[in-house]
């Protein structure tokens, strides 16, 4: 049975994907957070390389290994790696997870052991329940029994519980020891019923005829309605006896092989159908479920079962599927649409709860930007508040989700809150959360607020300079007491959360302005990390432009192989005031304008940047000052160092003058 599973049949995206470079407490945070027993493991060059387990992990730090020790330490590697098509039955046993390579190497995705069975299970449920459809006598009932009376497949009259069927209760007291044999006859309703009941390696085949069998003329009837369903039926279907003979096709089959049924029937299987193996499952009795076939140049899909006759087996049928590829194909099309969508709506879902970005994510390999990545691998190891400052546009709420990610609350919610989104009229409710009837329009039972929604995790205030100082306040309850108070409630409730605040301002001036409180600044700078901006780790401009490159061709559909030598002297000389946002904002503007070129050229890149834009035009006063001071400076020459002449050709008096002299320090 689990030879005829292939690969691609259970084959899954990972929830979770880890670097060889990645460490292996950010692996046991991945893993505890997705409550994963084992996760696939690439390489640098995005390659599959193995899988490591939460077993692993728990082994391999009860063996003294460091937490920031490599993944590929410890990771599992198979002998062979899988691929797309292959069927994993060579192995004797299948771990949590285990990757799959596609035809370049990289990670085509992963299968589960646990799948791998249930499709077995499958498979077999579908065998049984076909086998016991053909087996099943007219007018009566085939059960297949577990040993202790559960009904594992069944076929003919249908029944809901074992105790329906004629017999089914006698059976029953039979396999639980409370009758000696199971009846051969039982009256019920007026009706006798046969029954036949024979072990089946473990379980029990039990069968019910009633005495009332059709009459000839009734037989008649049905095969006459059997045989106009079967060419009446939108699928080719054939049927060989146990020597590959045909002795049944349908008019839709005999179309699909381009010949007359009369033609066909009496012939064997093979002489007329190419790369037939209906002879094969006839013979060994081996149903071959959804299995692909070359005829007339193209591929269709079929399935093959085995025929049974008063035990023994009589031939087989088969039922084309899919009369190509195409159609399967289409079927598989239509069904990865519908996985994008979940996954959009997963996506959504977690971005709104989960963090998503980790620290070997954060691309730079600047020794400004590893120090910063260093100093949050320190704080993320802790529990303690953390104040991430740096201009806008420099990655702050990105080292807010792998601080988070890869920390001991990685396991529980991630809560964005945007200070400055929220109107100021909203913002206590949303933090706080609110109880019934504490404002017209308070939903009915309250809601709870963004703390207590991070119970249990890390809760990100972005743009903590934006909160009003009566919420100041009442954050800070939270930083000391770990309480937070809805609004219109009269009790504080308890909650257990990191906070990890970002800002944009100076809150050191923000304080002296008297417009941020210094008690709660001391709170949140437990743990201060100053974020540098791209101007300041321009060697990071190499990592980050094929990055932002690649992303913008994928989402504009228009391919870029390189840039410029002159648009990388562009980029290095700019200032970028908006740091790495603008960045990507100005790469997927010159991919767009770009299109059709191989490259970016320094003409695709906004004026700002080649440098075209007009001088900013100075202040009115400081322009006349500068004019002002030019004309003393001037009659003090042209009057050879005689201030009451230089006065003189000013139109000014002495005292001006020295007043101006003065201002310039020209005494």
């Amino acid at each position: 049975m689990l030879s005829r599973i292939h690969v691609h049949h259970i084959l899954k995206q990972p929830n979770l994907v880890l670097c060889t470079t990645d460490t292996i407490q950010e692996a046991a945070a991945g893993l505890y957070r997705l409550k994963d027993e084992a996760v696939p493991v690439v390489d640098a060059d995005g390659k599959a390389a193995g899988w490591i387990s939460a077993d692993t992990l728990m082994s391999s730090m009860m063996n003294g290994l460091g937490p920031d020790t490599h993944v590929e330490a410890v990771m599992e590697k198979p002998d062979v790696m899988l691929r797309e098509h292959d069927v994993p039955a060579g192995w004797r046993w299948l771990p949590p997870v285990l990757p799959v390579a596609d035809e370049a190497g990289g990670l085509a995705g992963v299968i589960h052991a646990d799948d791998w069975l249930k499709e077995a299970d499958r498979l077999a449920a579908a065998e049984r329940k076909e086998l016991l459809r053909v087996l099943c006598p007219q007018g009566g009932m085939l059960c297949l029994l577990s040993g202790s009376g559960e009904i594992l497949a069944s076929a003919g009259t249908e029944a809901a519980e074992l105790q329906e069927i004629p017999g089914g209760g006698e059976l029953l007291s039979y396999l639980h020891g409370k009758a000696e044999a199971v009846p051969t006859t039982v009256e019920k309703e007026g009706r006798t019923y046969h029954l036949l009941a024979e072990p089946a390696g473990g379980s029990f085949l039990l069968q019910v005829r009633s005495d009332e069998a059709p009459a000839d003329e009734a037989w008649k009837d049905k095969a006459e309605q059997m045989e106009m369903v079967i060419e009446l039926s939108s699928d080719g279907i054939i049927m060989v006896d146990r020597s590959g003979i045909i002795t049944m096709v349908n008019n839709e089959y005999a179309q699909f092989i381009g010949m007359k049924e009369e033609d066909m029937v009496g012939r064997h299987v093979a002489d007329i159908i190419e790369n037939t193996r209906m002879h094969i499952v006839a013979e060994t009795g081996k149903p071959e479920i959804a299995d692909i076939q070359k005829i007339n140049g193209d591929y269709m899909v079929a399935n093959r079962l085995p025929l049974y006759k008063d035990g023994e087996l009589d031939g087989a049928v088969g039922k084309v599927l899919f009369k190509n590829l195409g159609g399967f194909k289409a079927l598989k099309r239509r069904i990865e649409k519908l996985e994008r969508e979940l996954d959009s709506y997963k996506g959504e879902w977690r971005e709104t709860n989960r963090a998503s970005y980790q620290f070997h994510q954060l691309l730079g390999k600047s020794a400004a930007w590893n120090r910063t990545k260093e100093m949050a691998r320190q704080a993320a190891a802790t529990d303690s508040s953390v104040l991430l400052q740096g201009e806008s546009g420099t990655g702050k709420e990105l080292f807010a989700h792998a601080i988070h990610l890869a920390g001991p609350r990685a396991p529980g919610p991630f809560v964005k809150v945007n200070c400055a989104a929220i109107p100021g009229d909203l913002i206590e409710s949303e933090l706080f959360g609110y109880v019934e009837g504490s404002f017209t329009g308070a939903k009915r039972g309250g809601k709870k607020g963004k703390f207590e929604a991070a119970d249990g995790g890390t809760i990100f205030l972005d743009e903590i300079g934006e909160l009003p100082l009566h919420l100041q306040v009442k954050l800070l309850r939270v930083l000391q007491e770990r309480e937070v108070e809805p609004v219109g409630a009269t009790a504080s409730r308890s909650v257990d959360i990191r906070v990890i605040a970002a800002t944009n301002r100076d809150l050191e001036s923000m304080i002296e302005d008297e417009q941020f409180r210094l008690d709660l600044y001391y709170r949140l700078n437990v743990f201060s990390i100053l974020i540098p901006p791209l101007r300041e780790r321009t060697d990071d401009l190499e990592e980050l432009v094929p990055h932002f490159l690649a992303r913008a061709s994928e989402r504009t559909g228009t391919s870029v192989a390189g840039v410029d030598e002159d648009v990388w002297r562009l980029l290095r000389t700019y200032s970028w005031p908006g740091n790495t946002r603008e960045l990507e904002n100005v790469l997927e503007r010159s991919v767009t304008i770009a299109r059709g070129s191989s490259s970016l050229k320094p003409e695709h890149l906004p004026p700002s940047i080649r440098g075209d834009t007009m001088e900013k035009p100075a202040a009115l006063q400081q322009v006349l000052q500068e004019a002002e001071q030019r004309a003393v400076e001037q009659a003090i020459r042209y009057a050879d160092g005689n201030k009451s002449l230089a006065a003189s050709l000013l139109g000014i008096s002495r005292t001006s003058l020295y007043e101006k002299l003065k201002r310039y320090e020209k005494v």
